[in-house]
């Protein structure tokens, strides 16, 4: 069986303490006969680099850890961001140092924080200010108590800098797609008949996959057996444990039999993310956004939305004209907006199911621009960064059946632990403490003698479903039928924006007693819908919002 050489792979701006080049041992002497290291990690992303992090603290030296990603350089794939807990990297401070202040991609301190409902005209936000490190007050160690604005692609190349740093080999430009399996020659078959449909039922049932069309005791080893390395260009590279890294669309976590969830995709389980990052300056963001500026001991602090809409009702209702198939269809799409040190992050999220035929996420994107609430954040900005991402709606409805096999452990956005559903999105924090916990765990195993899966779950899977990661999924999962309701993205932003608008609106005339609005409000809005129930109570349109009874 071939094996790479270090020296003949592409390695990211290896930087190791004590000079030493690839191809040379960096602090650890010769390595051992059995294996080429102790872990290999696929993906350098916030999940990997918790995992190499660990497994450092845990006395697993840096030369026996390697870690791959497809970037070249490192970052250069990720065209993500969002809100990071701060105390996620705390425990890493021997490595990362000050992080707050010099990490690049660690943007600025969350000390106040928006909810708004949009329609095409009228917006209402509810407005919460935090207690932070912001210059007014708070507390004397900021990432304990806050939450950090991040763009991805700088934080990753830190973080690799970081690792080099701290002895781990780190190299970039490396695809990943076959792993190495115990008495198994990898040239047996081909890496794409793991992954590719044969036939897709659309409907997000079972699919039929091309491995059903492989000899039985072949796809016997791929599905069960032991996993000791990865093969990159059709070379071997061998390790006591493989951790699988490699984010939302994981290539390997379907391929390789961790669950059978991801080949059930259909767009019935996407979504579509649309992000682009707006250069504002600094100056312009500070006092816009009532931040914090910040000086040489404090970081700068930042302010962060999530946002119900209801921008699309007629656009939709334009599509339905054109295309019958997508009448009872309204883009199901949620904003987020957030500051950086000079720039700003806005985008959209929609749900795949929802979208008519016709209506493209970047048309929506615009149309989310040109409200006026947005368009008078943005104003003046200029666009530097645009991108799109898919990636599965997780939940525990669609986690995994296993997250470790024999050798090999999946972790993060790979092993399904992101809640992500209109408004709210969790990924980051949730990829950086199972790499945590999975560093701690695959340390154990091996000083144990034993990679097992049985192992491995005794310990991995055992802390992971008994961390908040699984007792926010399992809090949170009824939340996942509220917010797929139709409603929260079509009349009750609506309805909340028009009522706000009138209650709060000094005109010259007497007040109106909110209930009374809402009812008139609700009147209006089936007259233009063209309904003919009654308007309702307060009461009532909250049994509405929560049942999901249509306009």
């Amino acid at each position: 069986m071939p094996h790479i050489h270090i020296s003949r792979v592409r390695v990211y701006e290896p930087k190791f303490k004590d000079g030493s080049q690839v191809g040379q041992v960096a602090r650890g002497g010769p390595m051992d006969d059995e294996t080429d290291f102790d872990v290999i990690i696929v993906g350098a992303g916030f999940a990997g680099a918790a995992t190499a992090f660990q497994l450092l603290k845990e006395g697993i030296e840096g030369d026996r850890i390697l870690i791959m990603d497809r970037g070249e350089p490192i970052g250069s794939k990720n065209l993500t961001g969002g809100i990071l807990w701060g105390r996620e990297l705390d425990d890493f401070e021997e490595y990362l140092g000050n992080w707050e202040m010099d990490c690049p991609g660690i943007e600025r301190c969350i000390n106040h924080k928006k909810v708004g409902f949009l329609n095409n005209e009228d917006a209402l936000f509810i407005e919460g200010r935090f207690a932070s490190w912001d210059g007014t007050g708070g507390t004397d160690e900021p990432s304990q108590r806050s939450s950090w604005s991040v763009l991805r692609a700088k934080a990753d190349a830190w973080m690799a800098e970081k690792m080099e740093e701290a002895g781990i080999f780190v190299m970039g430009g490396m695809k990943i797609d076959q792993l190495h399996i115990d008495g198994l020659d990898h040239g047996s078959y081909d890496a794409r008949d793991l992954t590719d449909p044969a036939e897709d039922s659309g409907k997000g049932g079972a699919q039929k996959w091309k491995v059903d069309n492989l000899p039985k005791e072949l796809v016997d080893k791929i599905r069960n057996g032991t996993i000791s390395g990865i093969v990159q260009d059709g070379d071997v590279m061998t390790s006591k444990v493989v951790v699988i890294a490699e984010g939302s669309n994981s290539v390997l976590t379907r391929g390789y039999h961790f669950d059978s969830m991801l080949h059930a995709q259909s767009k019935d389980d996407m979504l579509l993310g649309v992000k682009e990052v707006i250069h504002l300056g600094k100056e312009k963001i500070d006092e816009r956004f009532n931040c914090f500026a910040g000086d040489d001991e404090r970081p700068p602090s930042g302010m962060a939305m999530e946002l119900a809409l209801s921008l699309y009702r007629d656009m939709s209702h334009e599509a339905w004209d054109k295309y019958p198939n997508t009448k009872g269809l309204y883009p199901r799409c949620g904003g987020f907006f957030y500051t950086n040190r000079d720039t700003v992050s806005c985008g959209i999220i929609v749900q795949l199911k929802s979208l008519p035929e016709g209506l493209h996420t970047y048309d929506l994107y615009q149309a989310f621009k040109a409200q006026p609430a947005i368009a008078a954040l943005i104003e003046g900005g200029e666009a530097i960064e645009y991108g799109g991402h898919l990636c599965p709606e997780y939940g525990l409805h669609r986690m995994p059946h296993r997250f470790t096999r024999d050798g090999a452990v999946v972790v993060g956005d790979a092993a399904g632990l992101v809640f992500a559903n209109g408004m709210q999105i969790q990924g980051m924090n949730n990829a950086l403490h199972s790499g945590k916990l999975a560093g701690k765990a695959i340390a154990k195993c091996i000083a144990d003698g034993d990679v097992s899966a049985k192992a491995l779950d005794a310990t991995y899977t055992k802390s992971l479903k008994s961390s908040y990661i699984f007792r926010d999924l399992k809090r949170f999962e009824p939340a996942t039928k509220f917010l797929n309701n139709p409603a929260n993205f079509t009349w009750v932003p609506e309805l909340v924006g028009k009522t706000a608008n009138r209650v709060f609106r000094e005109i010259g005339e007497e007040k109106v007693p909110a209930e009374k609005v809402l009812r008139k409000v609700r009147k209006e809005m089936r007259a233009k819908n063209k309904a003919n129930k009654k308007g309702m109570g307060l009461f009532g349109l909250l049994k509405l919002a929560l049942t999901g009874r249509k306009l």
